[in-house]
């Protein structure tokens, strides 16, 4: 009687073979996603991309092998295979916290956090996270979604876990979002218009209607309704409303914009507007610039997920076979190992939701699961001065100064461009600081007894070596009296600084440093590079 009941239940069926074909469509549609975006990664803020495009080569492909849109994924991976679908969150963030790749925003901040001992989930809350809305857990949660086909409640949970590690609110609604389309994507056997409409509306629904990422994904959908052939309407329309809408410290002041949301309504876009094409939707969704080639990488995943790997155009996908036995970077997977432990996981995760693979018939049957969003908002709504102090909190507590230089105390920094300290330009043991904001600085103070027979301040001092117009301001205070004023452009290289300070001879000063805000009429790499600071 309970079988019958079972088999009564809605279900979807597939075969096994579809499946495995979608899933990896769905990684061959990220890889190619983000290698055909990669050479426009925030090269256009606050402006769409109106000209030519260059055009796609298999090689460029190889690119996607040292992305951290994927090798971050495959520690989710790693984390599922050796402790199982109920990976907790202390496990997750354990896994992340040793991993050893570059990282930035949300991860970076997530990162530092748990190797300071705060744990997850508390390491990707506002409190100690000012990049918890960032875009980080949105290209990365595709893993869910692909080994959850069909079932969207299952992905969501698994976000649930391992998108708090970082991310919080939007930041993990983004996750929800994209790991929910692929689970649909599963569902739908061709890509048509209203395919990829369904993909985005499921995505929807598994966010909390009430965020701010459910309001913005509402007006793309109405923009889309009203001009459906004009993909730049609905650009310019959610630019305006949206377009500076940003709680990243690093975006308060300028048009960079690395939202969760934000970049997800260019997810959302490029699907709608691409209406199936893949060619069309690889395009539009790098067109809308910001994080141009994550979004892509979503997008094309998604899509490749309905296609399937085998109905994908050769023309994207015949760069992977020199790819064979290529492992993605500071991982164990190359992609057929990759689709072999997600076809694992898949089975486990639809048993545990109640279907099964009827291995006699080669077919999964896959019980219906409607998305549903979670049940409490996550939004703090701080305000940009809010957000400029938690991430000074959080510079101040993770910047270790004494490994730097004796006696030296950090007043106040910023969190753009990974402050700390580190080996850079050739030299081990260099402080890297950023300002707050255009108008504050960071600082640091020491109190010094200078000597009595010519006291000379040395300093050794860099810009960023990446774009070569970085610059900043140095300014040394003595005893609050400003002393010198300068603008630092040495990219990569690092310049002496010699200061007379004869007038305190024998006296015992309070020094003052500063990182002020350059020329460059962006504000933008900004970072100092502090060497040696000595008193001769």
């Amino acid at each position: 009687m309970i079988g019958a009941l079972l088999l009564a239940l809605p279900q979807h069926e597939m075969s096994w073979a579809a499946f495995q074909d979608k899933l990896r469509g769905g990684w061959a549609g990220q890889m190619i996603g983000v290698s055909y975006g990669s050479v426009y990664e925030f090269q256009s803020c606050g402006a769409p991309i109106l000209a030519p495009l260059r055009e796609w080569k298999p090689e460029h492909l190889e690119n996607a092998i040292q992305q951290d849109d994927l090798y971050v994924e495959m520690t989710f991976l790693k984390t599922l295979a050796a402790h199982g679908l109920d990976a907790t969150w202390e496990q997750a963030g354990a896994d992340f916290r040793d991993s050893r790749y570059p990282l930035w925003h949300a991860n970076h901040a997530a990162r530092v956090n748990l190797r300071a001992g705060i744990p997850a989930p508390q390491s990707g809350d506002r409190e100690h996270n000012a990049h918890c809305d960032d875009i980080d857990f949105q290209i990365e949660a595709d893993l869910f979604g692909l080994i959850a086909p069909g079932l969207p409640q299952a992905a969501c949970a698994l976000c649930d876990v391992f998108g708090r590690v970082m991310n919080y609110g939007d930041g993990l609604y983004g996750g929800r979002f994209v790991a929910t389309m692929y689970t649909q994507a599963y569902l739908e056997p061709e890509p048509t218009p209203a395919a990829v409409r369904r993909c985005v509306e499921a995505g929807l629904a598994a966010i909390h209607p009430e965020s701010a990422y459910a309001a913005l994904l509402r007006d793309v959908l109405a923009s889309f309704d009203a001009h459906p052939d004009d993909w730049l309407a609905t650009w310019k329309a959610v630019e305006e409303q949206w377009g500076s809408r940003d709680s990243c410290p690093d975006g308060l002041d300028n048009p960079f914009n690395i939202d969760a949301k934000l970049n997800g309504a260019y997810i959302a876009m490029g699907l709608l507007y691409g209406g199936g094409d893949f060619a069309r939707t690889l395009e539009i969704t790098t067109r809308c610039g910001q994080d141009a080639d994550c979004n892509p990488s979503n997008a094309a995943g998604v899509l490749g997920t309905i296609y399937g790997y085998s109905r994908i155009p050769a023309e994207y996908t015949s760069g992977i076979a020199a790819l064979h036995g290529k492992k993605f970077s500071y991982t164990d997977y190359d992609f057929v190992a990759l689709a072999v432990e997600c076809e694992r996981l898949a089975r486990e995760l639809l048993r545990r939701e109640g279907g099964r693979v009827d291995e006699s018939k080669g077919m999964l049957i896959i019980p219906e699961q409607a998305p549903r969003p979670p049940s409490q908002l996550e939004a703090l709504g701080y305000s940009s001065e809010q957000i400029k102090a938690v991430e000074k909190e959080w510079a101040l507590r993770v910047v270790p100064m004494e490994r730097w230089s004796s006696g030296w105390k950090l007043i106040t920094c910023g969190g753009a461009m990974d402050p700390g300290v580190r080996d850079c330009f050739g030299c081990k043991n260099v402080l890297v600081t950023h300002p707050v904001s255009r108008a504050e600085p960071a600082a640091f103070e020491k109190r010094e007894l200078l000597p009595r027979n010519s006291p000379k301040l040395l300093l050794e001092v860099a810009s960023h070596s990446d774009p070569p117009q970085a610059d900043w301001e140095l300014r040394v205070y003595v005893n609050g009296e400003l002393l010198e004023r300068r603008t630092i452009h040495s990219p990569g290289a690092f310049q002496r600084v010699e200061l007379d300070l004869d007038r305190w001879a024998g006296q015992e000063v309070l020094l003052r440093l500063e990182n002020a805000a350059g020329g460059a009429e962006d504000w933008a790499w900004e970072a100092a590079y502090w060497g040696q600071v000595q008193i001769l």
